[in-house]
């Protein structure tokens, strides 16, 4: 279909006005990438159009149409369009015609293609749109920048292709990848390769004795077999099978009477990794035959639980001097157990920590005599923690926490810092007459390094000059003060504690409870004893 004739129109170059082939994105006369017009007029209307948008602009009156066969022809310098008067700009490119060329007729002027072939079918007076100066050389940039373009993405896929070929060879040398490329294949061969789960069955415990059992159990697999046992779910001992088989029996030793053992079986393949492991079994070995001290019935009140909300205390009595232990937990196995008490003692007191509250705990207690005799209870008994006690200062909450600085030093010290561990919290003050004795009383404890107990004074509304002189008094006379001195200026804590009276004692069990409180001077007997019933 011609030109004319296009139901769309034909496109023009915004740049030179050539006309533009049907999907194609560059000139074909400037070389330009130019987004292209569709105009529905050519020729003489156009040209009529351009002068008058000039007159209606203020670039002066639109000239009428040109005569053809002029003696002398204005030409734009740029385009080298015919302007029939002078003007200051042309109204085909838009740019300054100051310099004007006057082309003679029959003179060299550019040649012109012919409409149709690439440029607009303006009347004579309109044409010299011909050639554009720099339009090949836009080209041939625009043909050097796609060249360039092609290299450079050949070049980034060379060094990617290198890259990856030495990350392969450093990843196979190193062994994370296998050394043949036919990774599928070598993985569906593994798979091939594994051997099934092992699985454990059929557990049983034999020939158990006072001191001794046998645990013996089966496997699918050949493995090598062992077994984890103790006195509680974290073992601590192991005994292992004879070399990889499916039957195993192993012997356990070094148990104690009357005691509950858990344990558990681990199988391993020839790497020694784990490959199998049963759940926590329990077995009971029997009390000794040797004469037990007699447990008093709790009835008579000679048992007694004293519970908090995380821990509880527990004391009992029994006929001869034995050691101290508690079974417990949270079901009649009673698989936790307190550390062992050597002392031998009539009166016991054992202390559970570590509990959760207003929850239901089975205990048993447990004592041996000198001759090996075990007292064990049977069956447990009971107790229930007590709901989140509330924090206060009287006897059964749970102590405030407090920091405050020490003496003479960058550091503070806080009751938080002594979970798990008795405190034993004095209230002091340098204008106290009755304090001064009972300074050295807590220094005399402090001498005895009680286990876990932790002594704290604190020296209210006193200032730091009469704090030295009462240290240095203390020096003078009965040697160095060790004990924690810290200062309540402004008697924070002693608010905290509702302290009316001087000298004001705490004394605080390992789960922060307070459990007796004392005014004024104390007997460090009594003390000492107060502090190891905690």
């Amino acid at each position: 279909m011609p030109q004319a004739e296009s139901p769309s129109g034909p496109r023009f170059c915004r740049q030179c006005g050539a006309a533009v082939p049907e999907g194609s994105a560059v000139c074909p006369r400037c070389g330009q990438r130019w987004y292209m017009d569709r105009i529905e007029q050519q020729g003489a209307d156009l040209w009529q159009k351009i002068i008058e948008k000039r007159a209606a602009a203020g670039l002066g009156e639109a000239p009428e149409a040109p005569v053809t066969g002029e003696s002398r022809e204005l030409h734009c310098p740029h385009c080298m369009a015919v302007l029939k008067n002078p003007v200051e700009t042309c109204p085909y490119c838009g740019k300054s015609t100051t310099r004007a060329r006057i082309v003679q007729p029959g003179s060299d002027a550019p040649d012109e293609p012919a409409a149709g072939a690439g440029q607009l079918n303006l009347p004579p007076s309109a044409k010299g749109l011909g050639t554009i100066k720099g339009a090949e050389q836009r080209a041939k940039n625009l043909s050097r920048k796609s060249k360039n373009k092609a290299i450079r993405i050949v070049i980034i896929a060379i060094i990617l292709a290198t890259v990856l070929v030495i990350g392969y060879l450093a990843a196979r040398q190193a062994g994370i990848l296998p050394a043949s490329l036919d990774l599928f294949k070598e993985t569906k061969q593994q798979i091939t390769q594994q051997p099934g789960k092992t699985e454990i069955a059929n557990i049983s415990v034999s020939d158990i004795t006072a001191t001794a059992a046998s645990v013996s159990w089966t496997t699918n697999n050949p493995a090598y077999g062992m077994v984890v046992y103790g006195k509680t779910i974290a073992y601590g001992m192991t005994a292992a099978s004879d070399g990889e088989q499916t039957s195993h029996k192993v012997a356990l030793s070094g148990l104690e009477p009357g005691l509950t053992y858990h344990y558990a079986v681990i199988c391993n393949d020839n790497s020694n990794k784990e490959v199998a492991r049963s759940a926590d079994q329990i077995f009971n070995t029997p009390a000794s035959a040797a004469t037990a001290p007699a447990v008093k019935n709790p009835l008579v009140k000679q048992f007694k639980v004293i519970p908090t909300d995380i821990g509880a205390l527990v004391n009992w009595t029994t006929d001869e001097p034995s050691t101290s232990q508690v079974l417990y937990g949270s079901d009649q196995q009673c698989g936790n157990s307190t550390a062992l008490d050597p002392k031998m003692v009539t009166e016991h007191s054992v202390k559970l920590s570590g509990l959760t509250p207003n929850t239901m705990y089975y205990y048993r207690i447990r004592s041996a005599n000198s001759s090996g005799g075990i007292a064990l209870m049977d069956p447990p008994n009971t107790f229930n923690t007590l709901i989140t006690v509330p924090t206060g200062y009287k006897i059964g909450e749970r102590a405030p926490d407090l920091t405050l600085p020490i003496f003479k030093s960058q550091e503070t010290i806080s009751l938080r810092s002594f979970k798990g561990q008795k405190v034993l919290l004095t209230f002091w003050a340098v204008y106290c007459p009755e304090c001064d004795r009972e300074l050295a009383l807590l220094q005399s404890l402090k001498n005895k390094n009680l286990p876990n107990v932790n002594i704290i004074c604190v020296f209210l509304e006193s200032k730091p000059d009469d704090i030295e002189k009462t240290i240095a008094k203390y020096k003078a006379d009965r040697g160095e003060l060790t004990v924690p001195v810290v200062v309540d200026m402004y008697k924070t804590a002693a608010h905290l504690y509702n302290v009316d009276k001087l000298p004001c004692t705490f004394f605080i069990d390992s789960d922060g409870i307070i459990r007796d409180v004392e005014h004024g001077n104390f007997n460090i007997e009594q003390v000492e004893q107060t502090l190891k019933d905690l």
